[in-house]
């Protein structure tokens, strides 16, 4: 069961319609310290949009941390029936049952543990890294491929096919 704080900071990182947040509403909504947040924007790991009236974290970037943040299943729980609306197709789970050695799985429960996360989470991360590698083969043959891998940054979603 996922803590109704997480849950609610999820459902209004993705389900809010303004374009930007503030800085310090991004830094609560991410579950950051202040100081994480200065680092990461001094390391230029967040990009920030400049308007007349200040600096904003736009609504993509932040649902790209949350993305690094909380693993997509944890997203769709938190999101429940809105995650329909919310999220790709291609980019929804789905179960996979497989079979592996046993010190595979060991491997990836001691991943797991180290990372605080799920062995989902830990495969999702080693995916990602495959997937992107092969993104352009992969975004020709596979139908929303490019537009989950990208998600959220619509403007890279259209890699050519």
């Amino acid at each position: 069961m996922l803590n109704p704080d997480v849950i609610t900071r999820i459902r209004h990182i993705f389900l809010q319609e303004r374009p930007h947040v503030s800085i310090l509403t991004a830094t609560l909504l991410l579950g950051w310290t202040h100081r994480q947040m200065t680092d990461a924007i001094a390391a230029g790991e967040v990009e920030l949009k400049t308007t007349p009236l200040g600096k904003w974290f736009w609504r993509e970037e932040l649902m790209a941390k949350a993305l690094e943040t909380w693993t997509v299943d944890v997203i769709e729980e938190a999101l429940g029936a809105d995650a329909d609306r919310v999220l790709p197709h291609a980019l929804r789970t789905a179960e996979l049952r497989l079979r592996l050695p046993r010190h595979h799985i060991a491997m990836l429960e001691y991943r797991a543990d180290q990372h605080r996360t799920t062995i989902s989470g830990v495969l999702s991360k080693e995916l990602d890294g495959i997937a992107s590698i092969h993104a352009e083969e992969l975004s020709a043959v596979i139908p929303g491929f490019a537009t989950a891998f990208a998600w959220p940054d619509v403007d890279a979603a259209h890699l050519p096919c």
